[in-house]
């Protein structure tokens, strides 16, 4: 026993030992080539202002060893730009701070964050911007459509600090909730990272998300605007994506659907010696084929079928009716499909005479008191079960209890809508906005391609990790101005480096004879 004890002991030490070591080596300062790097705190924001405005436009000697490593920030310009869009404020949002690195020269500015985001939440939150945004141009009090570019040629980037610092940003674009309908998400609905340390998120690194239903069923309402109402796959028969490829591969269009320049050019057979005119063994359909058949059934309607894709011909039968009555009983009678009535036909001739004494002691037969049917006492349903039912049939990301964040950037909100058929009182430029987004979508899906097996590597966790770079927090707007400005001065740069002395860039990024 005292042996046990001890082994015990020992093994516990061991265990405190390895844990030690591994926390040394991951909390400890890195030491790489005889350099120990401090861990990194954030800088004030002031510091960058500061490098900024001192640099200005780079034209001061002071800074002109700098100038290379400007020219050399060059090429990162493009992702700095897409990580400031990427990580855009929302409209329900008053200001957004962000983490941002910057080089010690100020010669570029990168967002350091990725915009996850719990999915049904974002696209419950842009369902509510929809109802205020139509709301809003309806009575037109603040809409008015944005001229670009905004500002003049001439005009430099805004310094944030002289302008914009002291100035109170607007109101945020919020829907009034209500706090008994709305109460499960009443509290955080707007938030930045909602729910982020509460247990229906897997903590602060915010990959992870398992909601309850009370708050996915006011969510899919509060989406509804976003949602497609259609929940029957068939309505989708030859409308979704391998019909508009089968029509691609056969030069044909779909009413409704994109057209595509022909994918094959032996197409054309008037030339030929042989024929289906002189072909004993042709079967001759002399009506006219539709193109829906001969996309529907592309071997038994086309002379050559190449690289056509048959879709599904019937979807399982929907007997679902999404309710837009909340106050209706979770298992009711719908008209819709149930349009036979409950009543007695009333019978006339001499035939039914003799049926009346049956249905008289039909009717008065009852059964005995004591007869009871089977699980009286069980609840049929409770005020969670239409909800679920709405829930089951929604669809995703409505239908999951869980899953992991997404990019903001990556939720689709409105695909689903030129996936239906355009409505045909719509104006022309709507529907040939339908067609060409059908068309960039077919395409999309053809031309992709699996990603390559390739090492993950981090740019911005990399250069925070040299000596060069500082992390700060930033006003998003602020970021965006510094990535105007490093952007400009960068292009001057490259234009007087090239000695093309005779082009002038405006603050605009227009090039202009001097």
């Amino acid at each position: 026993m005292l042996v046990q004890h001890v082994l015990t002991d020992v093994w516990y030490v061991l265990q405190i030992r390895k844990w030690q070591q591994v926390n040394s080596k991951r909390y400890a300062e890195k030491r790489k080539y005889g350099y120990t790097q401090a861990q990194k705190e954030d800088m004030p924001p002031e510091h960058v202002r500061k490098v900024i405005r001192d640099h200005g436009d780079m034209s001061s000697r002071k800074f002109r060893h700098d100038k290379r490593v400007y020219l050399g920030a060059l090429k990162f310009v493009p992702h700095a730009v897409y990580k400031l869009l990427e990580n855009m404020p929302m409209p329900w949002e008053q200001v957004r701070h962000v983490k941002v690195i910057y080089h010690i020269t100020g010669a570029i500015t990168f967002v350091n964050e990725i915009p996850w985001v719990i999915e049904p939440v974002y696209m419950a939150q842009w369902g509510t911007m929809w109802i205020m945004m139509r709301r809003e141009k309806r009575d037109r009090r603040h809409f008015k459509r944005m001229r670009f570019p905004p500002f003049d040629d001439e005009e430099p980037p805004l310094d944030y600090a002289d302008n914009l610092l002291e100035v109170d940003p607007l109101e945020a674009i919020e829907l009034e909730l209500d706090e008994e309908e709305d109460g499960p998400v009443y509290e955080w609905f707007y938030d930045h990272q909602p729910l982020k340390y509460t247990p229906f998120v897997n903590g602060p690194s915010y990959r992870r998300w398992k909601l309850p239903l009370p708050i996915m069923a006011v969510l899919y309402r509060l989406a509804g605007q976003l949602l497609s109402d259609f929940v029957d796959r068939n309505y989708f028969y030859l409308f979704e994506p391998s019909a508009f490829i089968t029509a691609k591969s056969l030069n044909m269009c779909i009413p409704g659907g994109p057209k595509f320049e022909p994918l094959f050019r032996d197409m054309d057979t008037r030339d030929e010696d042989w024929n289906e005119f002189n072909d004993i063994n042709k079967l001759i359909i002399r009506s006219p084929i539709r193109t829906e058949y001969k996309v529907a059934f592309p071997y038994l309607y086309n002379n050559r079928p190449r690289k056509v894709r048959l879709g599904v011909y019937h979807e399982p039968l929907s007997m679902y009716i999404k309710t837009e009555d909340p106050d209706l009983p979770a298992f009711y009678y719908d008209p819709l499909i149930h349009p036979l009535p409950a009543y007695k036909s009333g019978r006339t001739g001499k035939e039914g005479e003799g049926d009346d004494d049956d249905d008289a002691e039909f009717e008065s037969w009852v059964l005995p008191e004591t007869v009871e049917p089977f699980m009286v006492e069980t609840q049929l349903y409770s005020d969670t079960t239409a909800s679920g039912i709405a829930l089951l049939w929604a669809p995703a990301p409505f239908n999951q209890r869980s899953g992991r964040m997404r990019r903001a950037c990556d939720v689709p909100l409105v695909n689903g809508w030129f996936m239906e058929h355009c409505p045909q009182q719509y104006p022309v430029k709507v529907r040939v906005s339908y067609q060409k987004l059908l068309k960039n979508y077919v395409l999309n899906s053809l031309h992709r391609r699996p990603p390559k097996p390739t090492k993950k590597k981090y740019l911005l966790r990399a250069l925070k990790n040299t000596k060069f770079f500082q992390t700060t927090e930033l006003d998003w707007v602020e970021v965006g101005l510094q990535v105007c400005r490093q952007g400009y001065n960068m292009l001057n740069l490259l234009i007087h480096r090239k000695n093309l002395n005779y082009l002038h860039l405006d603050y605009n990024f227009n090039l202009k004879p001097v």
